[in-house]
């Protein structure tokens, strides 16, 4: 019994790692981490699996997203603007901004789908302490990658501000 529920409690917090939730940071695991890790294997794996899928597929919406908003609000708007000189500094600093932080969103989305595939691939069994310490890298990787969308939320928050100031001017 007392081995289950310690099974159960390094399970949980790989998956809980992994979800973006820092228990603690480098740690080397113990024999019972270790064993736990190798044990249920296969189910970590098999929900590393699930978050790939399901993460490939966020990335392809909010890539659509980024680019449609990029394409047909941010770019035309300011094409429109330029050719009828009401050009607003703020909306094509902003569009830099966003094409900027889109760049490192998309390329940043690379490194971590990267990342969890190298680790998909790993042998828990064989070697679970460099299985783990990969974990920690995918799960910090993935806080980038949170980030980035925070930042392109922003950015949109800001242009939709910046279009209205100037609406408002007109």
């Amino acid at each position: 019994m007392k081995r289950s529920g310690l099974t159960i409690c390094v399970v949980f917090a790989v998956v809980l790692q992994f979800l973006g939730v820092d228990l603690v940071s480098a740690v080397e695991l113990t024999g019972e981490q270790s064993t736990a890790v190798i044990t249920h294997c296969d189910a970590i794996k098999e929900d590393l699996r699930k978050v790939q899928k399901e993460d490939s597929r966020v990335r392809v919406y909010l890539g659509g997203y980024y680019e449609a908003i990029l394409t047909k609000f941010i770019t035309p708007l300011n094409v429109r603007l330029v050719e009828n000189n009401l050009s607003s500094a703020g909306l094509v600093e902003n569009q830099n901004k966003y094409v900027e932080a889109r760049t490192l969103f998309v390329n940043d989305f690379v490194s971590y789908q990267q990342a969890l595939e190298e680790l998909v691939n790993m042998g828990c069994k064989e070697e679970p302490g460099e299985f783990y310490d990969k974990l920690q890298l995918v799960q910090q990787k993935r806080k980038i990658m949170s980030q980035d969308v925070l930042k392109m939320r922003n950015l949109i928050s800001e242009h939709v501000k910046l279009v209205n100031n100037l609406k408002g001017r007109l």
